[in-house]
């Protein structure tokens, strides 16, 4: 834009207000100086801050001012200015902004139910037929430690805290067996083969445990048990005695 020339003031009735200063003639002639402008020149696009660089530098220098004062007052303030883009809603109607991204729902897959423990078949049918056995009652499902399978130890445990339930000894089995008398059982391993143990109870300083001794080795390496193995300790009664069943459960197969 060229500068304000004496055409540009013609048929241009200037009526001064009473007391005008040479500041009151600038500021006239500054309007003057915008409508020349925007006679001369049409508004560039929209290409973001590219825009707004190129529109700044060719306004005229008192207009620039102006706007820049509330351009200063945001970047004091810390704020940045956001850039919005029209896009349409699902309605159909054009808005300003970006719209969310819809969150996703983490759903939580339901736990299934543990399934209830079951002695298998061919030990029920042993026990009840060939043997004339009664009252199931699984003590414990546990994995086996080391301590479990170790031949210096010699001993299968039996800890309080895993116990699914003391209700399978009587009150006076209980009883002896607090008293530190132990009790000879029979035991049926994981191939069927009946094996005489020694069923105890030992109290140490924070745990109580029963225990299963003595031929307890043999139990080990004539059935391949080894540190891990999960095993089922089911009791059951023939004709009054206590006696027990020990099953190897397959973790693929569930028994």
């Amino acid at each position: 834009m060229g500068q304000l020339s004496s055409d540009d003031f013609d048929h241009i009735v200037i009526d001064p207000w009473p007391g005008w200063d040479r500041f009151g003639y600038l500021l006239q002639i500054a309007e003057f100086e915008e409508e020349k402008w925007q006679k001369t020149h049409e508004p560039l696009p929209d290409h973001g801050d590219l825009k707004c660089f190129q529109y700044n530098a060719r306004r005229p220098r008192s207009l620039r001012k102006q706007e820049n004062v509330g351009f200063k007052s945001i970047k004091k303030s810390g704020m940045k200015p956001k850039r919005k883009l029209k896009e349409e809603d699902e309605d159909g109607e054009w808005e300003y902004g970006l719209k969310p991204k819809p969150k996703k729902s983490k759903k939580q897959q339901p736990l299934r139910p543990m399934a209830t423990p079951e002695l298998p078949h061919n030990f029920k049918r042993h026990i009840f037929q060939n043997m004339g056995g009664s009252g199931l009652v699984l003590v414990i499902q546990k994995a086996l430690f080391f301590s479990d399978v170790n031949p210096t130890a010699s001993r299968f445990s039996v800890p309080f805290s895993q116990v699914k339930t003391h209700d399978f000894l009587t009150e006076t089995e209980a009883q002896s067996l607090a008293g530190k008398n132990p009790m000879e059982v029979r035991l049926l391993d994981p191939s069927m083969k009946e094996t005489t143990l020694t069923f105890n109870r030992w109290e140490m300083s924070k745990t109580k445990l029963y225990v299963m001794t003595r031929a307890w080795n043999s139990v080990v390496q004539s059935n391949g048990l080894g540190e891990g193995n999960i095993v089922q300790l089911w009791s059951f009664r023939v004709k009054s005695e206590l006696c027990f069943a020990l099953v190897k459960v397959d973790v693929r197969a569930g028994n």
